[in-house]
């Protein structure tokens, strides 16, 4: 195994070990779903038109209203403007904003304790050292608009090529 390769499979170990304590520490993930939405509609003030959901988000319309649907049973979400042909507004419920201001500090709170171990000074160079992996991946053409395994076994299934 040479040094990149050990120094890869540290990175990965690491980002194991901060999923796995955000996983312990509390509510739902804020990458996908009701908790992806709910996030999105926090950072715009508690509400957003159907297309401007499907922009931040990053998913499909359908997948937008199965979604908001789900959110909506659960009274996260209340949905003005159904009946417009071609999109509505999502607004965050008064139960909505509660839950998604719970998950956001248990977030923070994650992530604080997380990266305690770090200085500042420490904190500001990994930060500086993953935006420089991430541009470099970015420049080489590689893509990372698809979140979540299921995006990724999809999209090899159609890349390998059997001989």
């Amino acid at each position: 195994m040479n040094e990149a390769t050990a120094t890869l499979n540290q990175l990965k170990k690491a980002d194991k070990f901060v999923r796995r304590t955000f996983h312990k520490n509390g509510p739902k993930s804020f990458k996908k779903g009701q908790g992806a939405l709910m996030r999105a509609l926090l950072e715009r003030d508690g509400a957003a038109t159907q297309r401007e959901l499907v922009d931040i988000i990053g998913i499909s319309r359908r997948d937008l209203k199965d979604i908001v649907k789900k959110a909506e049973r659960n009274d996260f979400v209340a949905i003005e403007g159904a009946d417009a042909k071609r999109t509505y507004i999502v607004k965050l419920t008064d139960e909505g904003r509660t839950v998604a201001e719970k998950r956001l500090a248990a977030n923070d709170r994650t992530a604080e304790e997380i990266l305690s171990c770090l200085t500042e000074e420490e904190i500001a160079q990994l930060n500086t050292i993953t935006e420089k992996i991430i541009l470099a991946a970015k420049d080489k053409g590689i893509k990372c608009k698809k979140k979540g395994r299921r995006g990724h076994r999809s999209c090899h299934r159609g890349c390998h090529r059997h001989h």
